[in-house]
């Protein structure tokens, strides 16, 4: 500490006197003077210093100025910079303390409103904590000047009141502290409400549907296994809320994807709710987006009546065929993508497995629509488009000139226009002009036959892959044809003895489901035409929406209607402008997993205003509608859609036994994008879950559906119901006699895979499990993507799904009906797995051996130079073998899993 007093020339000749001045730690002190001076520096009023007679002038509250004099010049000058520095780091002291205080304070009133929250007696959602986090304060000058010794001297005002407050402020995890919490005030409702909880519904409700049905968060995603009583939860969901005054009956809306699950919901509620669930409002989205516009404009707008009882299929095949009587040019451009176009390629370099085999030669690909079979899908569409055109062509003709050498057998060009003598190859070439890595020897085989053809004097045409995908390739196809002479003549009417193209029917459907989520996305022509690109494929589809919407949108505007998608947009645009405002404070939406963006933008849309809680409730595996617009992504990306949320699984079910969900489960979550869950049975096995039956001949099918549920009808002593499942209507016909028979326990029925959601039986066969039924390439068609937001990019996703909900309609067991050597992938794919076994007609293990090389097709008996072997069914594409030894180590694990309590009988 640094003292100051007058020297002792200026006490013993000017009077000075004996003073002592010292500034430190925040405090002035003068001793030695009659009133001597101790004060805090921000007491002080002033401090000056006269450089002139060196006098030091301190004024403090409530007293007379002391001056002191004797000082040198040096002297003074050091008294004055020390106070300013003292007063300086003094105030910066003082501003920290009044920060200090003020979050004390802050910390305290805060955990106050904690303190009132943890009272509440109810859940504590989300929304709620994330306000309490946003105004947590900053403690951090508290915790500062606590610590900090300078502070020792600032009495922080409430201090000992307030260091609990900030010390929960710093250390506590809401989001954990509400976890815990939930759980107590769970456990409390459990034992209040046990007698509600208890006959809610028929039967009691599960712990994980009390859950579902206490767990009041902002946003609530239900996870529901098949069979897993989510209408329960549902119906629970509005009575609790009644019975905790969270919302009255008239502010409850339950939303349904269709008006069978509306009206079977309303019904629910009114039978387990009485009044109170009547005066719950259960409606579709369509219905309520048409109220919503009704209201908020005071006109309830119009919806064509053929667009309810068809999905406006019915309309759009006649604005297509106006389109096709009026204008030449998108006659052509229809037509010519139904015939040519109406496949999707794979992409370059691979290759679909082959589909046809050639009976005169052995030769397995792709049939035209002349009936050859060739070698890819790009020479299909290539020999499509010139059947389209009417243009005389041999596949594979052998060249001209024999050719054949030590190392080349006969030259066979891939095309050959007789009429012209012209040959043509279409070659495997990119963009860059380079074929795929793993063509070995292709540029040299290019090289040879272009030197042939030179060395002959032929005429040659050049293709290549890259140029058929972008649509130049035909372009100049079609003029080297036309420079030789031949003239096109299209005609789409062709008589077609091959492949039978898209059929119109087909076109419409897939055109209807492309506008659902392009209308839907409310994605416009111009931005999906960006999203084309180059392909041509998918360029041409969007130049035919475009026409067809416009027309589409045109008539319904001449007619001042809406359609459906129109109904949803114009509904939330109501009520985000506010020109509608939502009565709501519970939305409860049923079937979560196929509800389409539209209809999630509504539901957003509802949940602006405040207090309003969402439950939605669904299960991702059996999303199947995505035809009709759904959009699996509203589920899986459920926090991104509608913020965050709390999600509750309800993994118990109460129809399939164990070992078919363990079966089906493995399957559909072979799709990394399918949310988890392990599904818990409380139903009892019955032997053999899942086994397949396959014949020679679709003819087949009837008679061994029939002899299967003869066999079973004997086998009962009590009622029971079978669901006969095809992949299509027209499935029915294959098994009319077994439809029709009578049964003395078996009720049978026939449904659609589709028209069977919501639906479950005792036992199901599912019909045509062939290779061109399950999948079906045209509900995958990767055209739907461009007019999606969130792409589903694992193969055959939805087909998938579909095979999954067509499994677990079953209490018992299924049976899948195939056909030997047209087996669809996916009965393959679980016997590789090991989950299923193949049997003849008469009970015979035919489980075939799956490829190790491929690990996708069956293996079949070939003969070779060192005998008989086992090859892949996908010979050249793929190569993989097996000794006849290693096939009966195969087929031994394939036969023990046949060894069930009804094995080779009948339906287990």
């Amino acid at each position: 500490m640094t003292e100051w007093k007058p020297s002792w020339w200026a006490r013993m000749f000017k009077g000075a006197g004996s003073w002592v001045l010292s500034i430190a730690d925040g405090r002035l002190h003068v001793l030695g003077i009659p009133r001597e001076v101790d004060a805090d520096v921000l007491d002080v009023l002033g401090l000056v210093v006269d450089q002139g007679s060196k006098r030091i002038s301190i004024t403090i509250p409530h007293r007379t100025e002391t001056v002191l004099t004797g000082l040198s010049h040096r002297s003074a000058r050091e008294v004055e910079a020390a106070y300013r520095s003292e007063l300086h780091e003094r105030q910066h002291l003082a501003a920290l303390v009044s920060a200090a205080e003020s979050q004390g304070e802050a910390a305290r009133l805060w955990w106050s409103q904690v303190q009132e929250v943890m009272e509440r007696p109810s859940w504590m959602d989300q929304d709620t904590i994330a306000a309490l986090e946003r105004i947590r304060p900053d403690v951090a000058a508290w915790i500062a000047a606590d610590t900090d010794p300078r502070f020792s001297a600032f009495p922080l005002g409430k201090r000992a009141d307030q260091r609990w407050a900030v010390d929960a402020c710093r250390t506590t995890d809401l989001p954990e502290w509400a976890a815990r919490r939930n759980e107590a005030f769970l456990e409390s409702e459990k034992d209040e409400l046990a007698d509600f909880f208890r006959t809610v519904e028929k039967s009691p409700l599960t712990e994980e549907q009390v859950r579902a049905t206490v767990c009041f968060d902002n946003r609530v995603r239900v996870v529901a296994a098949a069979g897993s009583g989510k209408t329960s939860t549902m119906v629970a969901r509005a009575g609790y809320a009644i019975r905790r005054k969270i919302a009255q009956p008239t502010e409850i809306l339950a939303l349904a994807f269709n008006r069978k699950a509306a009206g079977e919901l309303s019904e629910r509620l009114v039978s387990r709710l009485g009044d109170d669930g009547a005066s719950v409002a259960s409606s579709t989205f369509h219905s309520f987006g048409l109220r919503i516009i009704g209201e908020a404009t005071g006109r309830k707008p119009s919806l064509p009546d053929d667009l309810a009882t068809d999905n406006g299929i019915g309309r759009l095949s006649r604005v297509v065929d106006a389109l096709r009587g009026q204008d030449p040019a998108f006659r052509r451009e229809w037509d010519l993508f139904r015939l040519v176009f109406g496949r999707q390629l794979p992409d370059p370099g691979d290759e679909a497995e082959p589909e046809k085999v050639d009976r005169r030669t052995g030769a397995q690909g792709f049939e035209t629509l002349a009936g050859e079979i060739v070698k890819s899908q790009e020479e299909v569409m290539i020999a499509n488009w010139l059947f389209f055109n009417g243009v005389r062509y041999e596949y594979e003709r052998p060249y001209a000139f024999d050719v054949a050498d030590a190392h080349h057998r006969q030259y066979q060009p891939d095309f050959c226009y007789p009429d012209i003598d012209i040959w043509h190859e279409h070659w495997a070439l990119g963009p860059d002009g380079v074929p795929p890595p793993h063509f070995e020897g292709y540029a040299e085989s290019m090289a040879w036959r272009r030197q042939t053809h030179a060395r002959y004097g032929t005429g040659l045409i050049e293709t290549t892959s890259a140029t058929i995908r972008d649509g130049s390739g035909f372009d100049h196809l079609e003029q080297e044809l036309r420079s030789h002479g031949v003239e096109l003549e299209e005609d789409p009417y062709r008589n077609a003895a091959g492949e039978p193209p898209i059929t119109d029917p087909g076109m419409i459907t897939l055109m209807r489901s492309f506008m659902s989520h392009a209308k839907g996305n409310r994605i416009t022509p111009d931005e999906l035409t960006q999203r084309a690109g180059h392909e041509l494929r998918a360029r041409l589809f969007v130049r035919l929406y475009r026409e067809v919407v416009a027309e589409w949108d045109r008539q319904l505007r001449a007619a001042g209607q809406i359609d459906f998608e129109d109904m949803l947009n114009l509904a939330t645009d109501s009520v985000e402008s506010a020109r509608w405002a939502s009565p709501y404070r519970v939305v409860m939406v049923d079937e979560i997993q196929d509800t389409s963006a539209a209809r999630a933008r509504l539901v957003r849309a509802l949940l602006k205003t405040q207090g309003t809680y969402l439950y939605a409730v669904g299960d991702d595996w059996q999303s199947i509608n995505r035809f009709a617009g759904s959009d699996l992504s509203v589920m899986t990306g459920f926090d991104d859609w509608f913020g965050s949320s709390s999600t509750i699984w309800l993994d118990r079910t109460f129809r399939s036994p164990q070992s078919l969900c363990d079966i089906v489960g493995g399957f559909v979550t072979k799709n990394p994008g399918q949310i988890r869950k392990q599904v818990r049975s409380s139903a009892p096995d019955h032997g053999e879950t899942v086994f397949a039956v396959s014949v020679d001949d679709r003819a087949d099918y009837d008679s061994v559906i029939r002899n299967q549920l003869a066999g079973l009808d004997v086998q009962l002593t009590a009622p029971a119901t079978v669901l006969l499942l095809g992949r299509y209507t027209r499935s029915r016909d294959d098994v009319r006699s077994a439809l029709h028979a009578k049964y003395a326990h078996l009720k049978v029925e026939f449904n659609t895979v589709h028209a069977s959601k919501g639906k479950e039986a005792d036992y199901v066969a599912v019909l045509g499990l062939e290779k061109r039924g399950f999948p079906s390439t045209v509900e995958d068609d990767p055209l739907l993507q461009l007019a999606m937001a969130a792409p589903d990019s694992y193969p055959f996703a939805e087909e998938r799904r579909l095979f999954y909900v067509a499994l677990t309609r079953a209490r018992r067991s299924v049976l899948l009906l195939t056909r030997t050597g047209h087996e669809s992938p996916f009965l393959l794919e679980l016997v590789r797995d090991h989950a299923i076994s193949v049997r003849s007609s008469n009970g015979k293990d035919i489980t075939p051996v799956i490829c190790p090389e491929c690990g996708k097709r069956a293996m079949r008996r070939r003969k070779g130079r060192r005998g008989d072997f086992l090859g892949c069914t996908g010979y050249p594409l793929c190569t993989g073998a097996l000794s006849l030894t290693a096939r009966r180590a195969a087929s031994g694990t394939a036969q023990d899993l046949g060894r069930g309590s009804h094995a080779s009988r009948n339906l287990p």
